[in-house]
């Protein structure tokens, strides 16, 4: 973070001083990647998917979804490259898939299912990496503006969303948003609340206008949170990363 300190005592140098302030002052309020901002430009992330572009993407999805739901172990895994990236710390293949996932002991209360659910509905980008087609889920992930720091800021993934004032779905809703840009604040711990059968965090945000609350976690995500890479090999979809973070 920059600072700027004035360590003049001329008046004429006092008020040049007082002048670049305000200036910087102004400069950071319209900067989106100001972490001194309040309130930063409103901007609008409509919901993406490229998957009924591509037949045997959208059925492979389709299926995919379908064992998710249905926690099928055998299904997941044969949807699976065998080099699959499973994060950044060099494990790879299906045995560190499952390692990670914990799909030896107890496969129905692995995490992947919410986890890989949530990547899976919320649509995706398709694009074509040399001869190979490729398709990453969620939309979020390649659908933040440039302007913005993807360590800093996520999107909405719903409409009429409401953020509250404090992380409790009883709490007072500040406002009303939907499908929009907001700072993400890091909390070490953040309330967990289950809502129609579904457990998540609260998220505190801020809201373009300088206004910060809270928003359950369903309905906002950051760009780094968990997504999943697909690449069509030889006619056959397969899965190739699955991680999160930087």
């Amino acid at each position: 973070m920059l600072l700027l300190k004035s360590f003049y005592s001329s008046p004429r140098c006092a008020h040049v001083a007082l002048a670049l302030v305000a200036t910087f002052a102004m400069g950071a309020a319209s900067d989106p990647k100001s972490t001194g901002a309040n309130s930063f430009e409103e901007k609008v992330v409509p919901f993406s998917d490229d998957a009924p572009k591509d037949a045997a993407l959208f059925t492979f999805r389709n299926d995919l979804l379908t064992a998710v739901r249905a926690k099928d172990v055998n299904a997941l895994l044969g949807a699976l490259d065998p080099t699959i990236i499973n994060g950044f710390d060099g494990q790879e293949g299906i045995d560190a898939f499952k390692a990670k996932w914990k799909l030896n002991d107890n496969p129905a209360a692995s995490p992947v299912w919410k986890e890989l659910g949530e990547v899976l509905r919320l649509g995706g980008t398709i694009e074509k990496v040399k001869d190979e087609t490729q398709f990453t889920a969620p939309y979020v992930y390649s659908a933040l503006p440039d302007s913005f720091d993807e360590f800093e800021h996520g999107i909405v993934v719903g409409d009429g969303v409401n953020v509250r004032a404090k992380p409790d779905e009883s709490s007072q809703v500040v406002q009303k948003i939907g499908r929009i840009v907001v700072r993400l604040y890091a909390e070490e711990s953040p309330k967990q609340t289950t809502l129609g059968g579904e457990t998540f965090p609260w998220r505190k945000v801020g809201l373009p206008n300088g206004a910060t609350g809270y928003i359950w976690g369903k309905y906002v995500r950051s760009p780094l949170d968990y997504r999943a890479g697909f690449s069509n090999q030889s006619g056959h979809w397969k899965m190739t990363f699955f991680l999160a973070g930087d």
